[in-house]
């Protein structure tokens, strides 16, 4: 779906010109300002940095949070005073075909409390960098100073005013050399100091609908979102997902609001904590408080005084008035790493009401008939993400209703609410155990509804789905990129063509190191030069992916691979240890088809910790062909019109935890036997990307890999 706020950058700011970053208890929930593109362009400075927040009354703190205004000059480093910077970030509605531009600036403050700067010296200096979660786009490395970056991860931004360890100077010191990258620091990623532009192209095919942004520094993920730093991008229009011309003018006579989760613990001083701690209110915590959590005493930190803070778009259990014609609500789940089992409840008879679930990780669904076999086919394609019923209507008409959903970290729902009468309700999330941690309940809105407001037909939904994956779509149609310096989409035989041409872009980067360790090189980029690393899976073959520990006991986060042949069997020259992330080390490698055609692989996830995790990767999405949260089962090869995209799933922990110590060894010894969620992902995009747990706690601990994709031979 799109977004009925129709908002132009100069409207949003003037509204919210000299408004304050405080949020106001029991206020009416405030939509996100919006920054819209024109004539195909959206062209931003961002500044990340800190920002004086009162959240409640009594409860104040610095945040970090996004500046951002337009840009008016090529080398602009700041806004202008009285520009945006809300703690629940804004919204960039763009269109298929459009260019997002950014100059993102680091203004953050050193970050000595992180956890992982004991192993990567240069994460004091709080580098950042910018990832646009679900865009099916590419990341294109920036190849030289004037080439903007594309949603490319594998950079950092550093503030040149804070103090960090020179890790050219140590590695140069006697005996420091072949220490690897990771305990030196990165120095094997891109860095840039001050400021980094970027450019990241719509593909005109992009499926409309709810995306978001945040930082992607690997050992400081968790910090940089837990303190704020994060917006939501939407596409196209409010009206896209529809099917129909009733749905049509349901939603545009109704509202569009956008929900965005976000939470931050507060220490009694008022400092903020951005190594968050699950058992900051109690483990697990009592009660269902509004909108905060106090902290208790407990293990080595004592938090009394302190606040766990859930916020909605930045503000404290604000109120939403659902009209008569009901509500299109559109949630991220954008908190660092906890989860939320989300319901509304109706305040006088506790009975929850139920939502018209339109669309997952922002692509509609498209939902089979809820008869009894349906509904549990449906089940599994959703997840576990949503519990589906039959929609109340008029006429016994269908529609895929539920009463909760479980958002993991990262996780999208767009959904309609129509109040069954007038009255009150409250949104809240339940206490949500993920085998590790436990979530706190918390209630996070008032909801009201209007009089007159009864069951009213469902929505009728669009195709976004089989389209992406359309021989032209999104998903499967021949790849397309940016050649260096270009600001436009070509195929992969012109992107040939202009391999040799100077670089030509207008970006105007800070002091910009480029590592080469970690380049792709631009011949086995666009297939004019192949490698056995990079080959396409044998017929019936599998990719295993295990989620995992590689220091078992010790409480670490680690990825291992291996591949599986037609038989199920694995093949152990394939096979790459469970290990913490490597950002010089691809982990798979593979080119597309003829033409630049899409591929689709198989994977198959298996959890062998005691905790569950979130399963993501970037620049793609994928459906779900078995597990889910519902063990063992399998979805019917053909499901009719059922389809859900994904880009996160739940990667439950086994049954029995008993013997799953996170090892390979009790793995293939049978003492931990989880069931495997197994996912078809098409590939589409070239360049170098990554698949993690988006749990950041995990990410930041090493449960992340690299990928590779390029073009064919040519």
């Amino acid at each position: 779906m799109g977004t009925s706020n129709h908002f132009t950058t100069l409207t949003a700011a003037a509204l919210l010109t000299g408004m304050t970053a405080t949020a106001g208890h029991a206020a009416s929930l405030r939509d996100p300002p919006v920054f819209a593109s024109t004539h195909g362009s959206l062209d931003l400075v961002m500044v990340a940095g800190p920002v004086p927040t009162a959240l409640t009354s009594a409860i104040s703190t610095t945040a970090w949070v996004y500046e951002v205004c337009a840009r008016t000059a090529p080398t602009q480093n700041a806004c202008p005073a009285g520009s945006q910077h809300p703690l629940g970030g804004v919204r960039l509605q763009l269109n298929p075909g459009d260019t997002l531009k950014i100059r993102l600036v680091n203004n953050l403050p050193p970050i000595p409390d992180a956890k992982h700067v004991a192993d990567i010296p240069t994460l004091i200096g709080n580098p950042t960098n910018l990832h646009t979660h679900g865009l099916i786009v590419e990341p294109h490395r920036a190849e030289g100073p004037s080439d903007p970056y594309g949603d490319y991860v594998f950079v950092e931004l550093r503030n040149p005013a804070n103090p960090i360890p020179d890790t050219a100077a140590m590695a140069a010191m006697p005996g420091m050399t072949g220490i690897a990258g990771h305990a030196m620091g990165h120095p094997d990623v891109d860095v840039a100091y001050g400021a980094i532009d970027y450019a990241i192209q719509i593909p005109s095919n992009h499926p409309s609908g709810l995306f978001w942004f945040h930082p992607h520094i690997h050992g400081v993920a968790l910090n940089q979102v837990s303190a704020g730093l994060s917006g939501i991008i939407t596409i196209g229009a409010d009206t896209d997902g529809c099917a129909d011309a009733a749905c049509r003018s349901t939603v545009q006579a109704g509202n569009v609001r956008h929900i965005v989760l976000k939470d931050m613990q507060i220490l009694a001083g008022g400092t903020l904590q951005t190594q968050e701690n699950p058992g900051f209110c109690g483990n697990p915590p009592t009660g269902s408080p509004q909108g905060a959590c106090p902290g208790v005493a407990g293990g080595d930190v004592d938090y009394t005084g302190g606040s766990w803070v859930h916020t909605v778009n930045g503000q404290v259990f604000p109120t939403i008035d659902v009209p008569r014609s009901g509500d299109v609500w559109r949630i991220v789940n954008s908190s660092g790493s906890r989860s939320y089992s989300l319901w509304v409840g109706d305040d006088a008879t506790y009975a929850p009401v139920l939502m018209q679930v339109l669309s997952i990780d922002g692509v509609t669904i498209d939902s089979l008939a809820l008869s009894a076999p349906g509904q549990g086919v449906m089940a599994q394609l959703l997840a576990g993400k949503v519990k589906p019923v039959r929609c109340p209507g008029v006429g016994g008409e269908g529609g895929l209703c539920t009463a909760n959903l479980r958002l993991m970290p990262s996780a999208r729902a767009e959904v309609r609410i129509v109040g069954p009468q007038a009255g009150s309700a409250t949104l809240k999330t339940e206490l949500y155990f993920t085998g590790g941690d436990s979530w706190p309940a918390i209630d996070l809105a008032a909801v009201t509804f209007a009089p007159g407001s009864g069951h009213l037909p469902p929505l009728a939904l669009g195709n976004q789905g089989p389209n992406a994956l359309g021989p032209n779509g999104a998903l499967m149609g021949p790849a397309e990129l940016r050649p260096r310096g270009a600001m436009t989409l070509v195929n992969i035989d012109s992107a040939r063509a202009s391999a040799a041409l100077p670089v030509t872009g207008s970006a105007m980067h800070g002091r910009l190191v480029q590592a080469s360790s970690i380049a792709i090189d631009p011949a086995l980029k666009l297939g004019l030069r192949t490698t056995p690393e990079c080959a396409p899976l044998q017929p019936g073959h599998r990719r295993r992916i295990l989620f995992g520990d590689p220091t078992p006991g010790i409480d670490g986060f680690g990825l291992g691979y291996v591949e599986v042949d037609e038989r199920g069997r694995e093949i152990e020259a394939t096979r790459k240890a469970m290990g913490s992330f490597d950002p010089i080390s691809t982990t798979v490698c593979l080119p597309l088809g003829p033409g630049g055609a899409a591929v689709k692989e198989i994977w198959e996830l298996y959890n062998l910790t005691a905790e569950d995790h979130n399963f993501h990767i970037h620049q793609t999405r994928f459906r779900l062909l078995r597990g889910g949260t519902v063990p063992g089962t399998i979805i019917p090869a053909s499901t009719a019109d059922g389809l859900v995209l994904h880009d996160n799933v739940p990667v439950p922990r086994a049954d029995d935890t008993t013997g799953c110590d996170g090892s390979v060894e009790a793995f293939k010894a049978g003492l931990c036997r989880p069931h495997p969620v197994v996912v078809e992902i098409p590939f589409h995009q070239i360049g170098d990307f990554v698949y993690h747990c988006h749990i950041l706690e995990h990410e930041d601990g090493g449960m992340m890999a690299r990928i590779r994709v390029v073009a064919p031979r040519a």
